[in-house]
Protein backbone atom coordinates (compact mmCIF):
# COMPACT_ATOMS: atom_id res chain seq x y z
CA UNK A 1 0.00 0.00 0.00
CA UNK A 2 0.38 3.62 -0.11
CA UNK A 3 1.97 4.83 3.47
CA UNK A 4 -0.86 6.87 5.14
CA UNK A 5 -3.42 5.97 2.54
CA UNK A 6 -5.82 3.48 4.29
CA UNK A 7 -6.57 -0.17 2.62
CA UNK A 8 -9.97 -0.01 2.10
CA UNK A 9 -12.88 -1.95 3.58
CA UNK A 10 -12.30 -5.51 1.62
CA UNK A 11 -8.32 -5.40 3.03
CA UNK A 12 -9.69 -7.50 5.59
CA UNK A 13 -9.80 -10.92 7.57
CA UNK A 14 -13.36 -11.04 5.69
CA UNK A 15 -11.56 -11.17 2.79
CA UNK A 16 -9.23 -13.51 3.20
CA UNK A 17 -6.68 -10.31 3.65
CA UNK A 18 -4.07 -9.78 6.84
CA UNK A 19 -3.26 -6.37 6.67
CA UNK A 20 -0.82 -7.02 9.65
CA UNK A 21 0.63 -9.81 7.95
CA UNK A 22 4.78 -9.56 7.61
CA UNK A 23 7.07 -11.30 5.19
CA UNK A 24 10.51 -11.58 4.96
CA UNK A 25 12.09 -10.30 1.86
CA UNK A 26 13.32 -12.38 -0.87
CA UNK A 27 17.47 -13.45 -0.37
CA UNK A 28 19.41 -12.66 -3.05
CA UNK A 29 20.70 -16.10 -4.79
CA UNK A 30 23.88 -17.17 -3.88
CA UNK A 31 26.61 -17.04 -7.03
CA UNK A 32 26.73 -20.64 -8.00
CA UNK A 33 22.80 -20.20 -8.23
CA UNK A 34 22.84 -17.45 -10.48
CA UNK A 35 25.45 -19.11 -12.54
CA UNK A 36 23.15 -22.21 -12.71
CA UNK A 37 20.23 -20.21 -13.78
CA UNK A 38 22.50 -18.56 -16.39
CA UNK A 39 23.96 -21.23 -18.15
CA UNK A 40 20.21 -22.95 -18.17
CA UNK A 41 18.60 -19.72 -20.15
CA UNK A 42 21.91 -20.05 -22.63
CA UNK A 43 21.42 -23.91 -22.84
CA UNK A 44 17.35 -24.11 -23.02
CA UNK A 45 16.00 -20.62 -23.38
CA UNK A 46 18.18 -18.55 -25.38
CA UNK A 47 17.95 -18.11 -29.35
CA UNK A 48 21.12 -18.81 -31.19
CA UNK A 49 23.30 -16.00 -32.25
CA UNK A 50 25.97 -15.19 -35.30
CA UNK A 51 27.27 -11.93 -34.88
CA UNK A 52 29.78 -10.40 -37.39
CA UNK A 53 31.94 -7.55 -35.06
CA UNK A 54 33.92 -5.37 -36.98
CA UNK A 55 36.81 -3.93 -35.41
CA UNK A 56 38.49 -0.46 -37.21
CA UNK A 57 42.46 -0.97 -36.12
CA UNK A 58 43.10 2.64 -38.22
CA UNK A 59 46.15 4.82 -37.03
CA UNK A 60 43.82 6.78 -34.92
CA UNK A 61 43.03 3.29 -33.03
CA UNK A 62 46.90 4.46 -31.46
CA UNK A 63 47.62 5.02 -28.19
CA UNK A 64 44.74 3.64 -25.55
CA UNK A 65 41.77 3.28 -28.41
CA UNK A 66 43.35 -0.23 -29.05
CA UNK A 67 43.94 -2.00 -26.08
CA UNK A 68 40.99 -0.89 -24.22
CA UNK A 69 39.12 -2.77 -27.19
CA UNK A 70 41.85 -5.82 -27.33
CA UNK A 71 40.50 -5.76 -23.59
CA UNK A 72 36.52 -5.88 -24.34
CA UNK A 73 36.98 -8.14 -26.89
CA UNK A 74 38.79 -10.73 -25.17
CA UNK A 75 35.78 -9.96 -22.46
CA UNK A 76 32.91 -10.64 -24.89
CA UNK A 77 35.06 -13.57 -26.06
CA UNK A 78 35.11 -15.63 -22.90
CA UNK A 79 31.41 -14.30 -22.29
CA UNK A 80 30.25 -16.87 -25.57
CA UNK A 81 27.86 -19.00 -24.65
CA UNK A 82 27.14 -22.72 -26.57
CA UNK A 83 24.79 -20.63 -28.54
CA UNK A 84 26.64 -17.70 -29.21
CA UNK A 85 29.09 -17.44 -32.44
CA UNK A 86 31.13 -14.27 -33.86
CA UNK A 87 32.93 -13.59 -36.64
CA UNK A 88 36.10 -11.08 -36.18
CA UNK A 89 36.90 -8.45 -39.26
CA UNK A 90 39.79 -6.26 -38.28
CA UNK A 91 39.65 -3.06 -41.23
CA UNK A 92 42.07 -0.41 -41.91
CA UNK A 93 43.33 0.72 -45.35
CA UNK A 94 42.99 -3.17 -46.05
CA UNK A 95 39.81 -5.53 -45.03
CA UNK A 96 41.24 -8.96 -43.29
CA UNK A 97 40.06 -12.40 -43.61
CA UNK A 98 37.41 -13.01 -41.14
CA UNK A 99 37.97 -15.24 -38.15
CA UNK A 100 34.77 -17.25 -36.89
CA UNK A 101 34.66 -17.98 -33.09
CA UNK A 102 32.61 -19.93 -30.59
CA UNK A 103 32.49 -21.08 -26.93
CA UNK A 104 34.65 -23.94 -27.41
CA UNK A 105 38.69 -23.85 -26.36
CA UNK A 106 39.71 -24.33 -29.80
CA UNK A 107 37.25 -20.94 -30.52
CA UNK A 108 38.57 -18.34 -27.95
CA UNK A 109 41.73 -19.34 -29.01
CA UNK A 110 41.36 -18.05 -32.21
CA UNK A 111 39.96 -15.27 -31.03
CA UNK A 112 42.26 -14.26 -28.68
CA UNK A 113 45.31 -15.08 -31.82
CA UNK A 114 42.75 -12.35 -33.70
CA UNK A 115 43.36 -9.89 -30.63
CA UNK A 116 46.54 -10.01 -30.23
CA UNK A 117 47.16 -9.47 -34.09
CA UNK A 118 45.57 -6.26 -33.79
CA UNK A 119 47.70 -3.29 -35.22
CA UNK A 120 46.32 0.31 -35.53
CA UNK A 121 47.63 1.37 -38.66
CA UNK A 122 46.29 2.85 -41.89
CA UNK A 123 43.18 4.25 -43.06
CA UNK A 124 39.28 3.43 -42.51
CA UNK A 125 37.35 1.61 -45.09
CA UNK A 126 34.47 1.91 -43.15
CA UNK A 127 31.62 1.33 -45.53
CA UNK A 128 33.50 -1.73 -47.50
CA UNK A 129 33.79 -3.16 -44.04
CA UNK A 130 30.63 -3.03 -43.44
CA UNK A 131 29.40 -4.44 -46.59
CA UNK A 132 32.05 -6.99 -46.13
CA UNK A 133 30.33 -8.31 -42.98
CA UNK A 134 26.77 -8.33 -44.49
CA UNK A 135 27.87 -10.34 -46.82
CA UNK A 136 29.81 -12.93 -44.80
CA UNK A 137 26.00 -13.22 -42.69
CA UNK A 138 24.54 -13.38 -46.20
CA UNK A 139 26.33 -16.65 -46.80
CA UNK A 140 26.44 -17.95 -43.72
CA UNK A 141 22.52 -16.89 -43.01
CA UNK A 142 20.79 -18.79 -40.59
CA UNK A 143 17.79 -18.67 -40.28
CA UNK A 144 17.06 -19.95 -36.59
CA UNK A 145 19.08 -17.86 -34.97
CA UNK A 146 19.67 -13.81 -34.40
CA UNK A 147 22.10 -12.43 -37.46
CA UNK A 148 23.89 -9.01 -36.70
CA UNK A 149 26.54 -7.14 -37.26
CA UNK A 150 28.45 -4.61 -34.88
CA UNK A 151 30.45 -1.92 -36.51
CA UNK A 152 33.15 -0.43 -34.24
CA UNK A 153 35.18 2.69 -35.99
CA UNK A 154 36.75 6.04 -34.30
CA UNK A 155 37.08 7.94 -37.19
CA UNK A 156 35.02 8.80 -40.64
CA UNK A 157 35.11 6.51 -43.56
CA UNK A 158 38.39 7.08 -45.99
CA UNK A 159 39.02 4.67 -49.38
CA UNK A 160 36.05 2.79 -49.75
CA UNK A 161 35.50 1.74 -52.99
CA UNK A 162 31.34 2.20 -52.20
CA UNK A 163 30.16 5.12 -51.45
CA UNK A 164 27.53 5.03 -48.27
CA UNK A 165 24.47 5.37 -50.60
CA UNK A 166 25.77 2.13 -51.97
CA UNK A 167 26.33 0.79 -49.14
CA UNK A 168 22.81 1.53 -47.85
CA UNK A 169 21.17 0.51 -51.20
CA UNK A 170 23.22 -2.96 -50.58
CA UNK A 171 21.82 -3.18 -46.55
CA UNK A 172 18.51 -2.26 -47.63
CA UNK A 173 18.55 -6.06 -49.48
CA UNK A 174 18.98 -7.98 -46.44
CA UNK A 175 17.73 -5.71 -43.64
CA UNK A 176 14.61 -6.06 -41.30
CA UNK A 177 12.85 -5.55 -44.72
CA UNK A 178 13.60 -8.57 -45.93
CA UNK A 179 13.91 -12.20 -45.21
CA UNK A 180 17.31 -12.30 -44.36
CA UNK A 181 16.45 -9.73 -41.47
CA UNK A 182 20.36 -8.51 -40.89
CA UNK A 183 20.63 -6.28 -38.27
CA UNK A 184 23.28 -3.45 -37.72
CA UNK A 185 24.86 -1.68 -34.46
CA UNK A 186 27.24 0.96 -34.55
CA UNK A 187 29.52 2.18 -32.09
CA UNK A 188 31.60 5.64 -32.46
CA UNK A 189 34.72 5.11 -30.41
CA UNK A 190 36.28 8.37 -29.05
CA UNK A 191 35.34 11.87 -28.69
CA UNK A 192 32.87 13.56 -30.63
CA UNK A 193 34.24 14.99 -34.28
CA UNK A 194 36.53 12.37 -34.56
CA UNK A 195 33.69 10.01 -36.25
CA UNK A 196 30.08 10.75 -38.09
CA UNK A 197 27.58 10.25 -35.64
CA UNK A 198 25.01 10.57 -37.84
CA UNK A 199 26.50 8.14 -40.67
CA UNK A 200 26.26 5.65 -38.00
CA UNK A 201 23.27 6.35 -36.85
CA UNK A 202 21.60 5.94 -40.52
CA UNK A 203 23.34 2.67 -41.18
CA UNK A 204 21.86 1.03 -37.66
CA UNK A 205 19.04 2.97 -37.42
CA UNK A 206 18.00 1.82 -40.84
CA UNK A 207 18.63 -2.14 -40.51
CA UNK A 208 16.81 -2.50 -36.99
CA UNK A 209 19.75 -1.72 -34.72
CA UNK A 210 21.03 1.59 -32.94
CA UNK A 211 23.95 3.52 -32.50
CA UNK A 212 25.82 4.33 -29.05
CA UNK A 213 29.08 6.30 -28.46
CA UNK A 214 32.13 5.17 -26.54
CA UNK A 215 35.46 5.58 -25.30
CA UNK A 216 38.12 3.42 -23.63
CA UNK A 217 36.19 3.70 -20.09
CA UNK A 218 33.49 2.90 -21.13
CA UNK A 219 33.66 0.27 -23.90
CA UNK A 220 33.68 -2.64 -21.37
CA UNK A 221 30.39 -2.00 -20.54
CA UNK A 222 29.10 -0.76 -23.50
CA UNK A 223 29.66 -3.86 -25.05
CA UNK A 224 28.17 -6.07 -22.33
CA UNK A 225 25.20 -4.76 -22.59
CA UNK A 226 24.86 -5.31 -26.40
CA UNK A 227 25.70 -8.52 -26.15
CA UNK A 228 22.90 -9.12 -24.29
CA UNK A 229 20.78 -7.95 -27.67
CA UNK A 230 22.35 -11.43 -28.95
Amino acid sequence: GIPGVSLGAKFSPQYGVDPNAKYDSLRTPRPEVVDAMIKSWQQFAKKPSQVVLVVDSSGSMGGNKLPAVQNTLRYYIEGLGPKEKIGLIDFDSQIRTPVWVDGSAAGRDRGFQFISGLRANGGTRLYDAALDARNLLQQNLRADAINAVVVLTDGQDSGSKISLQQLNNNLKQSGFESDKRIAFFTIGYGKKGEFDAQVLKQIAELNGGYYRQGNPETIVNLMSDLQTEF
